[in-house]
This record gives C-alpha cells, structure tokens and sequence, in this order.
C-alpha cells in the first residue's frame, strides 16, 4: 500500500489539511476563550464599578436601614449577572452581600479584596475547592473626597462562558472532521486524476516490455500528464516501426544466411560462436546447440586474417576466410556490436568456408592424371627411342635382332596409339561431345555375340565361359559402346584368372522388373578390399607391372563407368582376393516396341 502513488498524495493532503485546520483551530479556540473571557471581565468590571458608584457608606445610628437599601441595590445586580456581590468597609468587613445574609459583619481576607482596598482593581479567575468550578473574582475600591472607604467584590461563576466555548469547539471539530472526511475524498479523486494516467502509462510500458507493441495510452487532458501519454504514445509507434524494421533486417540477414552456399560463422571477441547459418552447420555436420562453443572446439587450426586456409573436416575440404569487424569500419559497427559480450574491448570476427572438396579432388586428379599420362607416354617412348638408338648404331645390320627390335618398337607404338585412343575417347565424355548412335537391342544378342567374339581366346587361354539369359529384354543403348564395355571386364578377367577357372555372363531383370542387370563374374585372384574404391580411377591398376606386361593402359574401367553412366546405368564391382571379381551393369530396360 506504501508503494502506490495515489495513497501517498492522499495522506499528504489529508495531513496538510489536517495540520492547517490543527493550526486554524488553536488559533481559533485561544482567540475566542480570550475573547469571551476579556468580555465577560470588562462586564463585571462595568458593574462592579457601577456600584461602587452609587453605593455610599452607613453612619452607626442608621445601620440596619442601610444594609437593608444595599441588599435591594444589590440583588438585580447578582440576578443579572449571576454573581455573588459583597461590599467591604475600609477594613474588609462584610457589611452587605447580595448572598448568605449570614455572613455579613465577617471580615473577607481574599487577595482580591485587600488588593482593592489599596486602591487597586484585582481580578483573577480561580477554581473553587468545594465544587471544583472556575470563578472570577473581581474587587474594586470605594472611592469618595476623603479617599478609599471600601470595596466592592463580585465572584462570578464562569461555567456558562466556558460550556460555550465548549460547544464552539464540539462544533469547530466536527466541522474539522467533516472536512477532513470531504479533503480525503476529493484527495483520492485528484490522486486518481493525477496517478491514473500514470498507472496507464506504467501498465502499457510493462506491456512493452512483454512485446505487446499495439498499446495505446487514453488521453484525457492537456496538461502535462496529458502531454507525457502523448509523447509515450509517439515513443511506442516509433519503437513498433522501429522493431518492425529491425524485424525486417533480420529475415532479410536469415534469408540470405539461409540461402548462402558458403558457410558462415560469427564470433564474439572471446572466440564464442553467435551465429552459424545451415550451410556451415552442414559442413561442420552441427546443429543450432552449438552456439555459444569456442571455435577451435569445430575446426582445427588457427585462423589469420592474412591468407585462406584449407581445413579437411567430416571428409571435407573447406576453403577457411576470416575478417575482423572493427568499430571503425563504417557499415560494420552495427555487427560488430551485435558480436561483442557486455565489456568486451576486442570486436567479433567473421569466419566464411567454402566448400572446395570437388576443387580439391578434382585438381589432385587433374595432377594425377598429368603425371601418369606423361609416365605412360615416356615408357614406351623411352623403349622406342632406345631401340632406335641401337639401330642407328649399327644393329641394323643384324637382320635377326633389327626384326626383333622393330616389333618391340611396333608393340610400343601400338600401346600409345591405345592410349592417346582411349584418352580422346574419355576426352569427348567429358566434353559432352561423344555422340551415342542408340538402336533397340536385346539381351539375348548382346550376350550371344559377347560370347561368340571371346569363344576361341577363351579356348586357348584353358578357361571355361559360361552365358545364361533368364529373361529377354530390350534395351536402347549404343551396341558398339555396350560391346566395348562387355569386352573390356571380360578382357580383364581373362588376364587375371588362372588356366582352368571360369568366367560366366548372365542376364536378367531386377526385382522391380524396370532395369535390365548384365552380371559379369570370373573365379581370378580378386581384388584387395582396400583397393576397390579406386578402380574407376584413370590410370589405377591394381597389379601395376602385370598390367604394363598384359597391355592395359588403366583407363578401361574409366571408360566403361563413363558410357555406362551416359545410357543412366549404374556399374558395380565386387570383389574377394583369392575367389574372384563380379561386375554388376544396370541399364534402363526398354518399354516400347521391340522390332
């Protein structure tokens, strides 16, 4: 209750009326007992001296007659003024009284008395013992040409005067009260005037603070409470339209974060992240928890602003920038405050990653490919200029060894022919300049013919050769393409399967019956688990000098994947050392008509 406003402006005009009446009213109550009092004194003093005027002093021969004409002076005068009146000879005795007859001729030894009998005029209100009641008590002097002959003393009851002023009290309280009660009604309706635009303003500005932007205070007047709800009112539109354009600038920031193919990763001073987009949370495999994490919890290294780094995470190679945002650079300040912590002296940083894993692998291709092709090419030209050499040198004179050096020489000259061939053959594939010329053709022909062409090398090579077509089907394909594909698998499993081993072609259609599967398997010496992700790399062999040896020039598989993915097939290679090597081809099956 303390706490609120309208209660303390009430009591404080309550206590400020009350202190002004409080004020008023001693005033007020001491000027009119004052009043009454020097009134009803002037009154008695009027009447006192007006007998001292008019009563004269008795001779001894006329006594009982003069005491009888004071008593009927004296009696209207007590009437009126209800007092008690005694008059004194020169020696205070009581020689008439307008009360107790009884006591006159007894001497009266009040301060009063002896002061008037002096010649001086005393008074003094005073309580009676008996009856514990306020007198006045008034003693004047008897004066004639000879001097001072007596006095005359009046004691005046002064209950009458002072009930009065009682009453004038009973009524000035109750009349305090009744104000008092009005002040504390129109205090509390000032103090809710006063305090009710207030408690207005306060409950919008708790609103406000909730994120309720659409509060308006009630204006009610013009005067400065009224002018404070208007420039609070002008205050909530500017921060509705300022939150809004605020609200705005962030979905624009998110939109482009979020549609960013970089990733993005903002730091505080301390090295804390405060804001990471999807792009880098899925480079970085994260989720949205990871902020407030040190950076070098994610990414290994440390980071300079001078040159790009490249990082490999998650088998990734990420291209690594980052910028510092200093509070000098213009547009910048406002990021740079949204990524420094309260008290921080250094600004935020920018961390941008780029994914360059394609780049990456793509130039440590290129770089292989370079170094093996120019490998492939010197070998046979070194033999050849070699042989050269010694024939030029006289050897040719030699019928028997010049013919033996010129098929050597024959050999390598067909062995780059092969190669410069099979490279402009994967040169126009990834050109997109290889045109397939696709005809209908069925399983049944393709594996026919595959098996008439290798019918007599695998005679001679003591190898069995197996064919099975379970289900014809048609497929749309380049015959000369599909050939080469079929005979460069089973040209390798006829130089790595041992004399008496089998090689077996079978075709078939998948489970969803859609897609035509050529199965190629031999029974050779297998390939190495470790080794089966690379075998569609140009130039990879896995037995390097057999393979010089048999003629291969490590770009058959490259070629096969590259046509068998130019018809939207699939090829796949499983293997086991020492059991031998399946090849699974995927085509498209053909749904139209078949000739």
């Amino acid at each position: 209750m303390w706490h609120s406003v309208r209660i303390k402006l009430t009591i404080v005009y309550l206590l400020l009326i009350l202190f002004a009446m409080e004020l008023i009213g001693a005033y007020f109550i001491q000027s009119l007992n004052r009043y009454f009092v020097n009134n009803y004194i002037k009154t008695i003093t009027h009447e006192a001296q007006l007998l001292a005027n008019v009563v004269g002093l008795p001779s001894a021969s006329t006594t009982g007659q003069t005491m009888r004409n004071l008593r009927s002076v004296l009696q209207p005068v007590s009437e009126i003024s209800g007092a008690t009146v005694y008059v004194l000879d020169k020696d205070g005795i009581v020689i008439g009284t307008s009360g107790n007859p009884y006591i006159t001729g007894q001497k009266r030894v009040d301060p009063e008395v002896t002061g008037a009998l002096l010649g001086l005029k005393t008074e003094e209100i005073a309580v009676n013992p008996q009856n514990g009641q306020r007198y006045l008590y008034l003693a004047v002097p008897i004066r004639n040409h000879s001097g001072i002959r007596g006095a005359v003393e009046l004691v005046a009851p002064m209950n009458s005067i002072y009930r009065s002023i009682s009453r004038v009290i009973i009524i000035f309280a109750t009349g305090t009260l009744l104000a008092l009660g009005l002040t504390a009604l129109l205090a509390g309706i000032i103090a809710r005037t006063i305090t009710g635009p207030i408690t207005a303003i306060t409950r919008t500005a708790r609103a406000l603070a909730g994120g309720d932007f659409n509060q308006v205070v009630t204006i009610y007047s013009n005067d400065e409470i009224g002018e404070l709800g208007t420039t609070f009112n002008m205050l909530t539109r500017r921060l509705k339209q300022s939150m809004r354009s605020t609200e705005q600038e962030k979905r624009r920031l998110q939109a482009v974060m979020s549609t960013m193919s970089d990733g993005v990763i903002a730091m505080n001073g301390r090295g804390d992240i405060v804001l990471i987009n999807p792009a880098a949370q899925k480079f970085l495999n994260l989720d949205s928890s990871v902020i407030g994490t040190h950076l070098t919890k994610l990414l290994p290294g440390v980071f300079t602003e001078e040159s790009q780094q490249l990082v490999e995470v998650n088998g990734r190679f990420l291209a690594v920038s980052i910028m510092a945002l200093y509070p000098s650079i213009g547009g910048l300040s406002k990021v740079t405050e949204n990524l420094e912590g309260e008290g921080e002296e250094t600004s935020g940083r920018v961390l941008v990653m780029r994914d360059v894993t394609e780049e990456t692998i793509l130039e440590a291709s290129r770089k292989r490919f370079v170094a093996d092709v120019s490998h492939e090419l010197r070998t046979p030209l070194t033999t050849i200029k070699s042989y050269e050499e010694a024939l030029l040198e006289g050897a040719v004179e030699d019928v028997v060894l010049a013919k033996n050096f010129l098929g050597v020489m024959s050999r390598e000259t067909d062995r780059m022919i092969r190669l410069i061939r099979d490279l402009l053959q994967l040169s126009r594939f990834d050109s997109g300049y290889e045109v397939l010329r696709r005809e209908i053709v069925s399983t049944d022909e393709l594996v026919n013919r595959l098996a008439e062409r290798f019918a007599l090398i695998v005679y001679e090579a003591e190898l069995k050769f197996f064919t099975e077509i379970l289900e014809t089907a048609w497929v749309q394909v380049d015959r000369d393409r599909i050939d080469q594909v079929l005979d460069n698998i089973v040209s390798n499993s006829l130089k790595y399967t041992p004399k008496h081993g089998s090689i077996s072609v079978r075709a078939e259609l998948d489970n969803s019956g859609e897609k035509v599967v050529f199965i190629l398997k031999d029974t050779g010496v297998g390939i190495p688990a470790k080794e089966l992700p690379h075998i569609f790399d140009r130039f990879y062999r896995v037995d390097k000098a057999r393979s010089r040896q048999l003629g291969g020039t490590g770009l058959g598989l490259s070629i096969a994947r590259e046509i068998i993915q130019a018809h939207d097939g699939e090829i796949e290679v499983k293997s086991e050392v020492g059991k031998g090597t399946t090849v699974i081809i995927t085509l498209p099956k053909y749904e139209g008509e078949t000739p």
